[in-house]
């Protein structure tokens, strides 16, 4: 993760160099500032005059450079965050299928939004606050090496102070950052099933049971965010108490050397600020520091998140499904001790045409999963045109099959996108899809037709309607294998029947079709009925 924001590093260096332009402008003009007293002082009008020019330039010239350092500091800041946002939704989707489907996803929703604001806040901002600190440390140092040096002595010591207490504070505070981190998760979760379960708890009168469940969960994310600034609290009062009492030393100090005429009124005044310029910076660093120290537990889990635990390599390409494919010995259970397929021998034909029926539970889709490259098996092999399924990489296979899934997903995008997935296809290809899956008279009804905008899953249109344009889909890949799970579960008989018919008519094509349903008008235009039962699968 770090690599990735210090891809950001030139932008950085262009932010710090206009933020040190800044610092050294701003110094300069209090040093003038010191000038323009004492020479008020003496009563020399002819370069109070002069000197009283230069600070009214100096004053117009922070205005662009002000400007400059917000727009080169937001820029820093989108590049960053981007950076590290890409490099982790990279990896989610570099995530093996089976690995992801045994996880919670809302782990990944909390941390694109709950750990990647943590890290916007504390990393990323602070990163590039502790850098204009010190720039402003060493042009404060500067302000007063003009009148005494021997302050930058206390100057240093105090910096070199805060930063060993910033760094004995941070550890208490990076426990409880990672705990709130994985509460966040919790109740990401707990959120995203609720209100996927909205309609539920309404109609069953569970809303006073849901909402005092949610009121616990909100109140231990909140507790523990009061703790973490409860503690913070406590490092930024010690910090300030420390700062006060160094910078009331330093005006007493300065005062009695006004006093035995050491140094001018202007010379007080430039001391002043420039303990000011140094004091801002080191409370901010030991503010900021604590912060840096904290995500390293964050950025730790949010890593853990993206690790496969099955990195096997994927040797051999495959560009054209030729033979067949065949199952030998294959078992299979998602826990060890819980087997769902055991001994399956099978044999698939190039063209053929397979239905898969059987008790719901009994293993139908757990078979279609191990087809679709989803899950390995256990035991023994699954071979495609002689290849172990397990060997061939994965982006080459996906490319030859298309998925007709029961739990549909639409994108919140034209009606056309959601049907050709963003690749090209030629209008003919588009309206022969949306024939054979019998979208061609909604198509036709809709004001925009395909370029009709679909919200939200789909939400505008009907259950069947979502389930065609999956089917067209498919249809349209021209894919070498098909696999439908359950496609036809939202349709009526009628349109299923007229459907299926169009799958089945698709020469070359290999259609594996799981489904509960078994219509005799077409069981005969099935090459294989195969029922899974009992661990088994045997032909009908």
């Amino acid at each position: 993760m770090l690599k990735q924001l210090f891809k950001a590093l030139p932008i950085l260096c262009i932010a710090l160099v206009s933020a040190g332009v800044l610092a050294i402008v701003d110094s300069y003009t209090f040093i003038k500032m010191k000038e323009l007293m004492d020479i008020a002082l003496s009563g020399d009008m002819t370069h109070f005059k002069e000197t009283a020019g230069v600070l009214i330039l100096m004053a117009v010239c922070l205005v662009p450079l002000c400007i400059l350092t917000a727009v080169t500091r937001a820029l820093y800041k989108r590049r960053a965050n981007l950076n590290m946002k890409r490099y982790y939704v990279k990896g989610v989707f570099g995530k093996n299928i089976s690995e992801f489907h045994k996880e919670n996803n809302a782990k990944y929703i909390s941390s694109l939004t709950n750990d990647f604001n943590l890290l916007e806040v504390n990393l990323t901002d602070s990163i590039y606050e502790i850098g204009v600190c010190l720039l402003n440390f060493f042009a404060g140092i500067w302000m007063i090496a003009t009148v005494t040096p021997w302050v930058i002595l206390l100057a240093l010591g105090v910096m070199c102070l805060s930063i060993i207490f910033s760094m004995a504070t941070s550890k208490p505070v990076s426990g409880h950052m990672k705990e709130r981190s994985n509460l966040f998760e919790g109740y990401t979760s707990y959120t995203k099933e609720v209100l996927s379960a909205f309609h539920i708890i309404k109609s069953n009168n569970l809303r006073e049971r849901v909402q005092n469940s949610f009121n616990e969960k909100s109140e231990e994310v909140q507790q523990k965010g009061y703790v973490i600034d409860k503690i913070l609290s406590y490092i930024q009062a010690s910090e300030n108490a420390l700062m006060n009492l160094m910078m009331y030393t330093v005006c007493a100090v300065c005062g009695f050397m006004a006093i035995k005429g050491t140094i001018t009124i202007g010379g007080v005044f430039l001391v002043v600020q420039g303990f000011q310029k140094v004091m801002w910076p080191v409370m901010n660093i030991t503010e900021q520091l604590p912060k840096i120290f904290t995500v390293k537990d964050l950025m730790k889990k949010i890593e853990e998140t993206l690790k496969n635990e099955d990195n096997y390599k994927e040797t051999v390409a495959f560009k054209d499904f030729k033979e067949g494919i065949i199952l030998e010995n294959v078992d299979f259970g998602y826990e060890e001790s819980d087997k769902i397929l055991e001994n399956v021998q099978l044999e698939l034909k190039k063209g053929g045409k397979y239905l898969i029926v059987g008790p719901s539970g009994g293993g139908k889709s757990t078979l279609l999963k191990l087809l679709r490259k989803y899950f390995n098996p256990t035991k023994g092999e699954i071979l495609i045109d002689g290849h172990s399924l397990k060997d061939i990489k994965k982006q080459d296979f996906f490319s030859q099959v298309a998925n007709v899934e029961q739990q549909v997903f639409i994108f919140e995008d034209t009606l056309r996108n959601n049907i050709t997935l963003y690749k090209d296809y030629s209008e003919k290809e588009i309206e022969e899809a949306l024939k054979k899956a019998g979208l061609t008279d909604f198509v036709a009804s809709l004001p925009d037709g395909l370029d009709t905008m679909i919200y939200d899953n789909g939400k505008n249109i009907s259950g069947g309607e979502r389930s065609r344009v999956v089917i067209a889909r498919g249809l349209l890949a021209h894919a070498s294998i098909i696999f439908l799970d359950e496609a036809f579960a939202a349709l009526d008989m009628e349109r299923a029947k007229e459907i299926e018919q169009s799958i089945l008519a698709l020469e070359g094509v290999t259609v594996i079709n799981v489904s509960h349903v078994l219509f005799k008008d077409t069981k005969h235009r099935y090459d294989k009925v195969l029922k899974v039962n009992h661990q088994q699968v045997v032909s009908m």
